[in-house]
């Protein structure tokens, strides 16, 4: 059967890697690349001598042997883009944030389930080797109940000019949370206490979330660190992770140790003793979480299913968000 053909918006540094993932693909059909700035996309043809250059983004919404566009563009045009890829007919992937208001949301999904064309947002964590291990340690009741997270996801950051730094990197830890605690979880009550340090939009954000199973979390995003983080600590009532998604080697400990609570003594005096067993690390599978999201959204095409990161997934990380800025203090 003929590979699926796919264009791709936008030769930046994540469209580049899309690009590669697409071409590595077994049993891939063509791959275009579109970017206003022509010379980007000249010299990308220049590395893959099969890619191929569309002049215009109308080439691409007119070819009617290309069946899915690829958005990854600044997030203020995903949404104009989404809507005349649908209105082309073609399956739509858009990078993160997806759109930054539930109406334009809500619009792309249904335009999309009007014309029977999939819609996916590019939550590359969801297909993070590591990030599933843990969602399997959560689902099989290994870590017991979840009590609470804590995040930090911080580096001397590229100040984006047109999101601030929620926008741009909180969608990562929301879609991991909500994937860990399951389907039908929701981003009930939050708060967000913004600055801005340099530049017009905040820069470092302190965060409270709590969802409907009544686990909560906090975090911190910024792009003021002078080193990369990536961490975050999952508290269970039975187990305890540390997720570090720096590490080469063991990004994930597992902690068996819980704290226990013993008979009040006189005055009812509440003791507690701590258990302390062993540190597991699991081995985690080096595929390239991109790698596996370019394949999904291709296989879900050829499937006819939804994408595991799909419209509706995509949305409940926009409302999340909203409701983080809408109860937000700026400094």
């Amino acid at each position: 059967s003929m590979g699926i053909s796919v264009g791709v918006i936008g030769a930046g540094y994540w469209g580049k890697n899309i690009v590669r993932n697409l071409l590595s693909l077994p049993g891939h059909g063509d791959v275009w690349i579109y970017d206003q700035r022509r010379s980007v996309a000249e010299e990308l043809s220049a590395a893959y001598p099969t890619l191929k250059v569309a002049s215009s983004l109308e080439e691409l919404l007119k070819n009617d042997n290309l069946q899915a566009l690829m958005v990854v563009t600044p997030p203020s045009e995903h949404y104009s883009l989404g809507k005349k890829i649908l209105e082309a007919g073609k399956h739509l992937y858009v990078e993160k944030p997806f759109v930054t208001s539930m109406r334009e949301a809500t619009e792309l999904i249904e335009d999309a389930e009007r014309k029977n064309l999939r819609l996916m947002s590019g939550h590359t964590f969801l297909y993070s080797p590591a990030v599933r291990k843990i969602r399997d340690l959560v689902m099989s009741g290994d870590l017991g109940k979840i009590h609470f997270f804590s995040f930090r996801r911080v580096n001397l950051g590229i100040h984006r000019s047109d999101v601030n730094v929620v926008w741009d990197l909180l969608p990562h830890d929301l879609s991991m949370l909500l994937y860990w605690l399951g389907e039908d979880e929701e981003l009930q009550e939050g708060g967000a206490f913004m600055k801005t340090v340099y530049g017009n939009h905040p820069d470092v954000a302190f965060l409270s979330l709590s969802f409907r199973s009544g686990a909560v979390a906090e975090g911190l995003v910024s792009w003021l660190s002078p080193r990369k983080i990536r961490e975050t600590l999952i508290v269970g009532d039975r187990k305890m992770v540390v997720y570090n998604d720096m590490e080469l080697e063991e990004k994930i400990k597992v902690y068996d140790k819980k704290i226990e609570a013993l008979e009040p003594k006189d005055f009812g005096e509440y003791h507690l003793s701590y258990r302390a067993g062993d540190v597991m690390s699991p081995h985690i599978d080096g595929t390239e979480p991109l790698t596996l999201m370019v394949k999904d959204f291709v296989e879900s095409i050829r499937e006819g299913r939804a994408p595991l990161s799909d419209g509706l997934f995509a949305l409940r990380v926009v409302r999340g968000i909203l409701t983080l800025l809408e109860r937000g203090r700026f400094s």
